[in-house]
């Protein structure tokens, strides 16, 4: 079993109780309330940035479409991929050699054809990808369950958020989690094309942060992991 991640996985991490400070001369309620509210409404934005972070995945894994290429080539998705993983601070550090890579990858498209792109990206998607397509349609659910569980945040319903996000650890561990980590690798080390390297290097701090297990140095090892690391 991989090492745990250096930093804690959301469930705990996001769940934490709420500060009680507001401002000065409110009442003890109202200072719960605020607190509260303001827990609530971060929890369900990092919930909804998530569901679109694990969308972006399904989208760019599912299948090799020209419009996906077209948003890796506008950065579009690479954004979506940034925002979230803002939630855990200290450790977005996992994710910058990739992202940068990536931002590196939209502002050359310019110097590429589209359909030089595709073909790539297409190619290794059919050698390495598709494989894993009967699996790869759970990260929808994933989704699903983090969008589900932003609404309830957003409702108020604190039981049924939790309740959801053990459902999305239950989703990965029992769908993904055998599947994914080897995915990224095979990515990382037999793709073709530069994009779908870069892609499988996130898709393993990704999972890293989603499940607290280093999978960046258990499938890589520590050389290349502490090229992902810089500062460790």
């Amino acid at each position: 079993m991989p090492e745990c991640a250096p930093g804690r996985p959301y469930a705990r991490t996001m769940l934490d109780a709420p500060s009680q400070s507001s401002s000065p001369g409110s009442s003890p309620s109202a200072r719960t309330d605020d607190g509260l509210a303001g827990f609530t409404a971060h929890v369900a934005q990092v919930a909804r940035q998530r569901a679109a972070a694990w969308d972006a995945f399904a989208d760019v894994l599912t299948a090799p479409e020209v419009d996906t290429v077209v948003r890796l080539r506008s950065g579009e998705l690479t954004e979506i991929w940034r925002a979230g993983v803002s939630w855990v601070g200290a450790d977005t550090e996992m994710f910058t050699a990739a992202l940068m890579s990536l931002d590196v990858y939209a502002r050359a498209a310019s110097r590429r054809t589209l359909d030089s792109d595709h073909a790539a990206f297409e190619a290794d998607h059919a050698a390495l990808v598709a494989p894993y397509a009967a699996t790869l349609a759970n990260l929808r659910a994933v989704a699903r369950s983090c969008s589900a569980e932003a609404a309830a945040w957003a409702d108020g319903d604190l039981a049924r958020g939790k309740d959801l996000r053990a459902h999305q650890h239950a989703l990965v561990d029992e769908h993904l989690v055998p599947v994914l980590p080897e995915l990224a690798e095979r990515l990382v080390v037999g793709a073709r094309s530069d994009i779908w390297r870069v892609l499988g290097r996130l898709l393993l701090a990704f999972v890293s942060i989603e499940t607290g297990r280093d999978y960046q140095r258990a499938l890589l090892g520590e050389a290349r992991a502490r090229l992902l690391h810089p500062t460790d």
